[in-house]
C-alpha cells in the first residue's frame, strides 16, 4: 500500500513538474515578456550623435547623407529627433520618434532648412505611414523606432541559428495583422542574451517572403563604453543596401534649439 502510494506521489510530482516546465517555457508568454522588457530600454540608437547614411541603389549608384540625432527625455518616455541633410536637397528632413511609456512609438516628419519651431510643420504618421524610406534609403521610420516590439503577437521561436555576431541569442518573432502588400507584417529578431540588444533581424511581407535583413555591422569600445559602429539593411526586394555609420567620438557642434518642442 505504502509503495503504491509512493508511486502515485512520484507520478503526481512528475506531472506537476512537466506542467510547470511547460508553463515556464510557453513561447508566447516568454516572447511577450521579452518584448515588454525590451520596450522599457532605450535599445534603438540612444543619445546624441552624428552619423553618415550611405546608400547603394539597385543600378549601382551611390550617395551619402549626413545625420544628426538627439535624444530628449520626457516626463514619461523619450523622443529621438533625427536631422538628415544632403547637398542635393536644400531642405533638411526632420524625423521625430516619440517613445511614450507603455505605448507604441509616435512618428512625425517635417522638411525645413532649420529646425521647425512651428508645430504645424510636422506631419503625424501612423505605423503604416511610417513604413517609408528615411532619406531615400532602405531604413524606414519604423526601423529606427523598433516598432515591431509593440506588435500584438510576440513569441520565442526555435531556430537552428542561435549565434549571431559571436553572441548567443534568443529568437523573437513579432507579427501584426496587415493587408498591405508593400510593408511587412512579421519580424524575426535575434536578441543578445548578454546585453539585450537586437543584433540581427529579418522582415517578411504578407506572403511570408523575406524582404529585408537588418544587422549590426560592428561595435567599438571607447573607454569603458561599447558603441555601435554601423547598422546595415539589405533590401532583398529592391536589391539595394543602406549603412548608417556612427561617429561616436564627434560632438554635435550646433545642437537643436534649446527647449525645442514637437507636438
Amino acid at each position: 500500500m505504502k509503495r503504491a502510494l509512493r508511486i502515485v506521489i512520484v507520478h503526481a510530482l512528475t506531472v506537476i513538474g512537466i506542467l510547470c516546465f511547460q508553463i515556464s517555457a510557453d513561447p508566447i508568454l516568454e516572447g511577450q515578456s521579452l518584448a515588454a522588457g525590451l520596450r522599457k530600454l532605450r535599445i534603438g540608437i540612444p543619445g546624441n550623435l552624428t552619423a553618415t547614411l550611405k546608400v547603394r541603389k539597385r543600378d549601382g549608384s551611390r550617395y551619402e547623407r549626413s545625420v544628426r540625432k538627439e535624444t530628449h527625455l520626457l516626463r514619461d518616455g523619450w523622443r529621438d529627433i533625427f536631422c538628415l541633410e544632403s547637398p542635393k536637397h536644400p531642405e533638411k528632413e526632420w524625423l521625430s520618434i516619440e517613445h511614450p511609456e507603455n505605448q507604441p512609438p509616435r512618428y512625425q516628419v517635417a522638411f525645413s532648412d532649420t529646425y521647425p519651431t512651428d508645430p504645424k510643420a510636422f506631419m503625424s504618421l501612423d505605423a503604416d505611414q511610417a513604413m517609408r524610406p528615411v532619406g531615400e534609403s532602405d531604413f524606414w521610420m519604423v526601423d529606427l523606432g523598433l516598432d515591431f516590439l509593440h506588435w500584438p503577437d510576440q513569441r520565442l521561436v526555435p531556430s537552428k541559428v542561435t549565434m549571431r555576431k559571436g553572441m548567443s541569442c534568443k529568437v523573437l518573432e513579432s507579427s501584426r495583422p496587415s493587408s498591405s502588400t508593400t510593408s511587412y507584417n512579421k519580424v524575426r529578431s535575434w536578441i543578445s542574451s548578454e546585453y539585450g540588444g537586437v543584433v540581427y533581424a529579418e522582415a517578411f511581407d504578407i506572403k511570408n517572403r523575406k524582404i529585408k535583413i537588418f544587422e549590426v555591422n560592428d561595435v567599438e569600445r571607447i573607454g569603458k563604453q561599447w558603441y555601435l559602429k554601423a547598422l546595415k539593411i539589405r533590401n532583398l526586394r529592391d536589391r539595394s543596401a543602406s549603412v548608417l555609420e556612427f561617429n561616436n567620438t564627434a560632438q554635435i557642434a550646433e545642437p537643436f534649439p534649446e527647449g525645442a518642442q514637437v507636438p
